[in-house]
């Protein structure tokens, strides 16, 4: 769900034609506006600005051709398709105009969704790299004994760079089927060997890959990683410390929610890195695969066999441009077959199923026992809310004209009214008791709760 004050035409220019120049032109803005090193900047000393930096840019921007374009020529093309262009970012919610103050002009900014966009924009142009996901996760378990206040931070921070990890590999296996598709849709050499080489290794095996492998490793930091949870959660002491603390810094609403957060987040950092090798492994193969295909269709591009094999790459090397009909006629020679590697999985195999073990029995600390004195000074504090005056008070009060009173006709929507009805039965033998109680012994069921079935008569002159 969006957020109630979400812009209602937020995502308008987005859809535009002209969305590329609408985001260049928001984030020139946040641009002018760091370097200014201003939250807020006038209207006209912004545009004016934008103008410099487009011009230096040699950027031209015209979108007189959007279909609400209402700009009147006033002689200054460029000047009309900025002013046309802040109107739309401000409609769209993109930027704000600051109205408060005794300002001659009106103060442009950056609103909060437009900020979320320019990060969302500018992660998208980054190229993440797997560095330090893994030993960021192992750190940060490692403080919460040393810092326990700060606990609850520390397990956030180690569960963030978890999702970071995975997010990571998921986002490097689509990008190996992006090159693997490259390298399938290159008829040169060259271009083959330029995309692995200054694509493939830099953006994959350099910033994942070797990472993972090397410095950021998972096989050196699992154990570690898995010890140290371990320690965590079976000190229940640490655990309530870390969320006493999370409570009193307004971390979480309550204690319940502070065990909820703290428990689900431990868990799923356990059972990922209880699974990490699977996932490893899928990149792993998805590797290897683009690798082979890549030295294979090299070594056919460079090939200079005259065997019958030779012959049959030099026909298959400029396959695309050859006509329909020549393929027909070479049908009627040679048979073509993919045929692909046999390798264990080629085979079916059952099955397995997974059983999660609980590991090592959990001891539950006995809690410090409590005295009789103190059980009783809980009952008696809680039966003086129902003392035999209280009671009366309570059925004179549901009994108005009526000469009797069942079961049926007692208010029980709480459980004080619950506990009314058994004090109703347990007075009753007292003499001060301004009531006749008789109990059929069947059961009645009202909402959440079930009493016997009773009558309350009045006694004389009550």
């Amino acid at each position: 769900m969006l957020p109630a004050d979400f812009p209602r035409r937020f995502f308008n220019p987005l859809t535009s034609k002209h969305r590329e120049d609408y985001i260049h032109v928001l984030l020139a803005v946040e641009s002018i506006l760091e370097q200014s090193k201003r939250i807020a900047s006038p209207r006209t000393a912004l545009v004016s600005e934008l103008r410099r930096v487009f011009q230096r840019e040699n950027y031209s921007l015209d979108v007189s051709d959007e279909e609400d374009y209402d700009e009147e020529p006033s002689g200054d093309p460029e000047q009309d398709h900025l002013a046309f262009t802040i109107r739309l970012l401000l409609r769209s919610g993109w930027i704000d105009v600051d109205e408060s103050g005794d300002y001659a002009t009106d103060f442009i900014f950056v609103t909060s969704y437009g900020k979320k966009l320019t990060s969302f924009l500018k992660d998208l142009a980054r190229t993440e790299d797997q560095t330090g996901h893994v030993i960021n996760t192992y750190n940060n378990l490692r403080q919460i004994r040393s810092m326990p206040d700060s606990g609850f931070v520390c397990i956030q921070n180690a569960h963030e760079s978890t999702q970071r990890l995975l997010t990571n590999i998921e986002m490097m296996y689509s990008k190996i089927k992006r090159f693997y598709a490259a390298a399938l849709a290159h008829t040169k050499p060259e271009e083959l060997l330029e995309g692995h080489l200054y694509g493939y290794v830099r953006d994959v095996v350099d910033k994942l890959i070797f990472p993972i492998k090397v410095d950021d490793s998972v096989d050196r930091f699992k154990g570690p990683i898995l010890d140290a949870l371990l320690g965590v959660e079976r000190d229940t002491a640490l655990l309530e410390q870390i969320i006493a603390s999370a409570v009193q810094m307004k971390r979480v609403s309550s204690k319940d929610e502070g065990w909820i957060q703290t428990l689900k987040m431990l868990n799923y950092i356990k059972f990922t890195f209880d699974d990490i090798e699977s996932y490893i492994q899928q990149l792993d193969e998805k590797n290897q695969t683009y690798i082979r295909i890549t030295r294979q269709k090299l070594s056919y591009m460079l090939s200079m066999d005259t065997s019958v094999k030779g012959d049959i790459i030099a026909i298959l090397r400029n396959a695309k441009e050859r006509p329909e009909g020549e393929w027909r006629k070479l049908s009627g020679c040679i048979n073509l077959f993919d045929v692909k590697t046999v390798m264990d999985e080629s085979f079916y195999h059952p099955r397995k199923r997974h059983v999660r073990s609980g590991g090592e029995e959990l001891l539950i600390e006995e809690g410090t026992p409590i005295s009789q004195e103190e059980i009783d000074a809980v009952i008696d504090t809680r039966s003086a809310k129902y003392t035999t005056a209280k009671v009366n008070d309570y059925v004179r009060q549901n009994w108005g004209i009526q000469e009797s009173l069942s079961a049926h006709n007692v208010a029980l929507e709480q459980d004080d009214d619950y506990i009314m009805a058994i004090f109703l039965a347990m007075n009753s033998t007292d003499r001060r008791c301004s009531y006749l109680y008789e109990a059929s012994g069947n059961m009645v069921d009202k909402g959440d709760y079930r009493v016997p079935e009773f009558t309350l008569k009045r006694k004389g002159g009550a």
